[in-house]
């Protein structure tokens, strides 16, 4: 509070009363005399009067505003307020029964019913004693609310140590709302022997702490500090506590670093019965120029295997200034992950890395660019994990890989490129599990080189467009070892001749009432590549595109450039789709496609089929977005010679509304699978018959704070297999809404192998406005179920008049 002279306080006091008293004079109805009347047009315009945030020059210069039933004053000495006394100015505001005012020490003295009001807080007590200009001084006996964090308690003993920071004796904490009644005990409360409040920094430090749940003492520690608000703190995060097949009874404490505004760590501590102690360790950094982070989990002893165990994963993606404007910038990626043995993804299947994989890469690349000239640099080298009963055959290493490219895109001309590329390829299959019968294969090494140039011109209209395309693919190869043929290097020239076309027609409908517009767009596309025997040449990294709406329309059936593939086939196809004439949002699509090929294919990979002429599969798709509630997507293909169902799969999701969302889906593979899927978040209040749709829509008006207290939801996923007739993974779980409170439980179970599967129990509380949950039991449905929301997502921010005073 700003320094203000006696004198002309009481000047501004009987200002007041006067001004007041003049008001009260004048019946609603009545136009003081001389006054202007007011103009018909009125015009709204801003002010600044009623500003979220108050500057500190507003302040200090803003006007001090004094009320009581009875004032007395000695001039220059002091002032003494009684009878529903108050004294308030921006940012401040002290109610009570008597206040007095020392003008030499700047001290304000308040009894009886003291109320103290300020943005952040609400504290009330029988007696304050405030040095106003440096915000020292006590508060007796007080009770306190905390807007940010919508906690509240009492203490024996408030001492403000500046307009930040206070110190709370002998208090309590809570965020559970008191309900009515003499017996009520909030579901949690924290007791402490001293806090520490920083509202700055938005942190409670808390010292001889005991966090009491339903009654029941849970943690006693002698110091603990967590966060106000949802900001990043570091502290303590709530501990997770599991059963495991594979680790036994499992307790993870993690601990969270808040290291400055773009780092931060996270350091896990678990507890297994069945293998030890170990450490999962996050770091993060987030910069101009680049981002990261790196992750490590290290068991110094594992009890089940006899053996020290590790985990390392770290990416890394940033770019480099060479300070020359004619350079350019550099880019640089590392992607690292490594493992101690074979048996981490088997044992460790949850741990949240790629590291649960069975194919770990490693890759460091370097990449440059400058106007349409492009160039990279890159070693990727693999780690394989082998299981006796599933062998995996090691990918190739690239060591190094070594690309160019450049091109010119007009926007009503030719579009051309070149692709120059020079590989390094080497693989191991020593430590590949044989049978006693079995003959270790061999890799064949060597070097690719490839150059890629295209052309096209494309003529695009509103009515449709035509685009005719030819490439030129030239590879060269040279080995380590001699071919079957005796020939220790190979080359292949080939080019590929693509023509792509269609139409858009367009006219505007009614659907059910509904102004739709309706498009009908028919699509032909040729290829034609000559046949070149590859039978030969080794796979490094080329496999087989999935068959789909997409990839129908491509010039060659393989990704990579180790095959491609003889064409002469023309693709038909058309797509319909339909989209709201108000807000242009797709509601329906459908299409289908079909090849026809002229000739027989006769380049394929090895194990695979090849495709006859004639007739290809028929393809067909179709997804509905009437409205946000409803999404439907349907994909079908169907064997042209049979008549069959090939392959299918069928989507669906239903979300009426915040916290309830069923998803389902259906694939199946002829000959090799056949799925069902499903996922959901459900209130269960909804299948209980008690859901109060007022109590609902009050609650879902503020984003992710769930829909009211005393809640039980359902949440999980089914994965079954119809070809085995079994469940291959499952997540089930409750989630339960205390208002200031969430319980969590949920079993977890997840095929690791044909025979084998792990499966886990979890445990969670986490206490509002206490800590947030860094990482949850449920991150599998937040990562498996679209749409899925957590009951606490955020923490709202209140407005300053909100509790205005």
């Amino acid at each position: 509070m700003a320094h203000v002279p006696l004198r002309s306080v009481v000047w501004a006091v009987l200002f007041v009363v006067q001004g007041l008293a003049q008001a009260q004079a004048q019946t609603p109805t009545q136009t003081p005399r001389g006054a202007a009347t007011a103009p018909s047009d009125l015009v709204l315009r801003s002010s600044p009067l009623l500003e979220e945030a108050i500057s500190q020059r507003q302040e200090k210069e803003g006007a001090t505003h004094l009320q009581g039933l009875r004032l007395r004053v000695r001039p220059d000495l002091d002032m003494v307020i009684e009878g529903e006394a108050s004294i308030r100015k921006p940012g401040l505001s002290i109610q009570a029964g008597q206040l007095s005012f020392d003008q030499s020490q700047d001290v304000v003295e308040a009894t009886g019913q003291v109320r103290l009001s300020r943005p952040g807080s609400l504290l009330t007590g029988p007696k304050l004693t405030l040095q106003v200009d440096s915000f020292q001084g006590t508060l007796t006996q007080p009770t306190f609310e905390l807007y940010k964090s919508g906690a509240y308690g009492q203490a024996a003993q408030i001492e403000f140590v500046d307009e930040q920071r206070a110190i709370v004796r002998e208090a309590s904490y809570t965020t559970c709302r008191r309900t009515p009644g003499p017996e009520w005990l909030p579901a949690w409360v924290l007791k402490a022997t001293r806090l520490n409040l920083d509202e700055e920094e938005s942190t409670v430090q808390a010292e001889g702490v005991q966090l009491r749940f339903q009654d029941f003492p849970v943690l006693a520690i002698p110091a603990v500090t967590f966060p106000m608000t949802s900001e990043r703190k570091s502290g303590l995060l709530p501990p997770v506590m599991g059963i495991t097949t594979t680790n036994g009874v499992e307790l993870a404490q993690p601990y969270y670093f808040d290291i400055s505004s773009n780092r931060d760590a996270t350091v896990t501590t678990h507890l297994m019965s069945k293998r030890g102690v170990a450490v999962d360790t996050e770091f993060r950094y987030l910069e101009n120029d680049y981002r990261g982070q790196a992750r490590l989990n290290l068991m110094p002893q594992d009890r089940l295997r006899d053996q020290a165990r590790w985990g390392w994963s770290s990416q890394h993606n940033g770019s480099l200034d060479t300070g020359l404007d004619s350079v350019g910038r550099i880019g640089l990626g590392l992607n690292l992950n490594r493992v101690s043995d074979d048996n981490y993804w088997r044992d460790f299947p949850r741990s949240g890395l790629v590291l649960t994989q069975r194919l770990l890469p490693s890759t460091g690349a370097l990449s440059w660019g400058r106007g349409n000239l492009t160039m990279s640099a890159q070693v990727q080298r693999w780690q394989t994990l082998q299981d006796f009963n599933a062998p995996i055959t090691p990918p190739y290493d690239r060591a190094p890989q070594i690309g160019l490219r450049y091109g010119q895109w007009q926007a009503d001309g030719l579009d051309w490129s070149v692709q120059a590329d020079t590989t390094r390829f080497e693989a191991s299959y020593d430590r590949i599990p044989l049978a006693s019968n079995a003959v270790r294969p061999v890799p064949r090494n060597g070097e690719r080189s490839f150059v890629l140039a295209q052309v096209s011109r494309p003529w695009i209209r509103p009515w449709g467009f035509v685009t005719p395309k030819l490439q030129l693919h030239a590879t060269r190869y040279q080995f380590d070892q001699a071919l079957d043929s005796g020939v220790r290097a190979a080359d292949r020239v080939l080019p590929t001749l693509s023509l792509d076309s269609g139409l858009v027609y367009e006219r505007e409908t009614q659907w059910f009432g509904r102004g739709v517009t309706q498009t009908l767009e028919p699509r032909a596309f040729y290829a034609r590549t000559p046949f070149r025997d590859q039978s030969l040449l080794p796979v490094y990294d080329t496999g087989a595109t999935d068959f789909n709406l997409s990839t129908i329309y491509s010039e060659n059936a393989y990704v990579g450039h180790d095959r491609l593939v003889d064409n002469d086939a023309l693709t038909l196809g058309v797509t319909s789709r339909f989209f709201d004439a108000d807000n242009g949002a797709e509601m329906l699509r459908v299409g289908m496609a079909q090849r026809i090929r002229f000739s027989d294919q006769q380049v394929v990979l090895p194990g695979q089929s090849a495709a006859a002429a004639g007739l290809s599969d028929l393809l067909l798709g179709a997804g509905v977005r009437w409205d946000d509630r409803w999404a439907l997507d349907a994909t079908v293909q169907v064997n042209s010679q049979t008549d069959r169902v090939s392959r299918s799969t069928l989507q669906a999701r239903y979300s009426p509304s915040p916290y309830r969302v069923l998803n389902a889906a259906y694939r199946l593979n002829q000959g090799v699978s056949e799925q069902i899927d499903m996922g959901w978040q459900w209130p269960l209040s909804d299948l209980l018959g008690r859901r109060d749709a007022a109590a609902e829509s009050a609650w879902s008006r503020t984003p992710g704070q769930g829909l009211g207290p005393d809640r039980w939801y359902s949440v999980g996923r089914l994965n079954f297999s119809l070809t085995e007739g079994r469940m291959v993974d499952s997540l089930l779980g409750l989630e339960y809404d205390g208002g200031c409170w969430i319980g969590r439980i949920a079993f977890e179970r997840i095929q690791s192998t044909v025979s084998t599967a792990s499966s886990r129990l979890l445990f969670q509380l986490e206490f509002i406005g206490l800590a947030r949950v860094g990482a949850s039991p449920l991150n599998a449905l937040r990562n498996n179920i679209p749409r899925y929301q957590n009951l606490r997502d955020s923490t709202v921010e209140t407005s300053r008049f909100q509790h205005y005073e």
